[in-house]
């Protein structure tokens, strides 16, 4: 079965046919994280009635994975009853939340009602201090810790996720102990977003470029990144940068239709078509966010130095510079302490492969 979807996967991608997609059912959140990227517009959000009709149209398209995220998405009144339809409608549920709302009782709801294949949840630090100065919450902190606990008492997978910034970024290592103390997975993520309005203001909690140099190139750090050894891109040719638009595409509380939930350029509005077919294919949009990711991947990233080892995104570098396909700050720090990374690891190989060689020579009496 994972070679069948495997196949199913890569045709879809080549012919630009989505499987998945995010819906933001609300920018309300009982958190206020100094971060956050979500712009509220003041616009009215769409009813219990409009979402699921919204969820029909995705499944009428075939979507498979469906997110549900916000804002905080269990602060919806009605997010049990969408969440239902959702099942109902026959897609595989992911739900992402900062669970502070989550006790013993809301864990079994949610297994029983919604039955997410897997919840992503938010952490800020391995202390309170440190999460709640970020989510300006107190007693955020042990609600996500008993959250995991509740949640994965009912079988649910749970996957937590961190931003590094420099509030937290010394604490990364004590968070990685502590998710495996929970029996949890941890997704670190270096980069911090503008907001969707185009305010910097949050850059100014990155990272600092000492610790990113120490992140990608410490052996201490090995677990806790998504590679252990940072590897080059592989991009063959006509491949793209990311499936924005292509493999997936998100929706906002108010019906606004984007390629991503970062590349916020407005396809369409999903209360006012009839059906994905209407825009999908024809859309001057998403022909252009398709043809930008590609662009990127086959010149913008492989003439730039340490380009084989950035992880761009079209949508960040837009909000950071109003270019799409230009290199901003942080991606290429992060590219150039990752090809540090991978060449001195490859050095390390080439020494311990010459002594091997001689070890060899000396046993053998050459």
């Amino acid at each position: 079965m994972p070679g069948a979807l495997q196949e199913i996967i890569e045709r879809n991608w080549s012919r630009a046919v989505p499987m998945s997609a995010l819906f933001e059912l609300t920018f309300v959140c009982n958190h206020a994280c100094s971060f956050c990227y979500n712009s509220p517009t003041g616009q009215k959000e769409m009813s219990t009635t409009e979402v699921i009709d919204a969820l029909r149209k995705l499944a009428g398209f075939n979507i498979l994975y469906l997110t549900l995220t916000g804002g905080e998405p269990l602060v919806r009144r009605d997010f049990f009853d969408i969440a239902r339809a959702a099942r109902d409608l026959g897609f595989a549920l992911r739900i992402y939340s900062n669970a502070f709302l989550i006790d013993e009782a809301m864990a079994k709801r949610i297994r029983d009602i919604a039955n997410p294949i897997e919840m992503e949840i938010s952490i800020h630090g391995a202390k309170a201090e440190t999460h709640e100065k970020l989510t300006c919450v107190p007693g955020s902190f042990q609600r996500v810790v008993n959250a995991v606990r509740h949640l994965r008492a009912e079988g649910i997978k749970v996957n937590l996720k961190c931003p590094i910034t420099r509030d937290n970024q010394e604490e990364v290592l004590d968070l990685f102990r502590l998710t495996q103390e929970l029996a949890v997975p941890i997704n670190f993520d270096p980069v911090i977003t503008p907001r969707d309005d185009g305010d910097k203001d949050p850059l100014k909690l990155m990272a600092t470029d000492e610790f990113l140099a120490r992140y990608w190139t410490g052996d201490a750090y090995a677990g806790a990144r998504r590679e252990p050894v940072p590897l080059p891109r592989c991009d063959g040719p006509g491949e793209a940068v990311c499936g924005t638009g292509r493999s997936s595409l998100a929706i906002d509380p108010y019906g606004n239709i984007y390629p991503c939930v970062q590349w916020r350029r407005k396809v369409a509005n999903i209360k006012e078509i009839s059906s994905f077919e209407e825009i999908w294919w024809t859309s001057p949009v998403l022909a252009d966010v398709r043809q930008t990711a590609v662009d990127i991947a086959q010149n913008v990233l492989k003439k730039a130095a340490a380009g084989a080892f950035c992880n761009f995104c079209a949508g960040v570098a837009d909000l950071q510079t109003g270019d799409p396909r230009s290199l901003y700050p942080q991606a290429m720090k992060n590219a150039e302490s990752r090809q540090r990374a991978y060449e001195a690891r490859k050095k390390m190989r080439t020494g311990q492969a010459a002594e091997d060689d001689e070890g060899v020579s000396s046993r053998c009496g050459l």
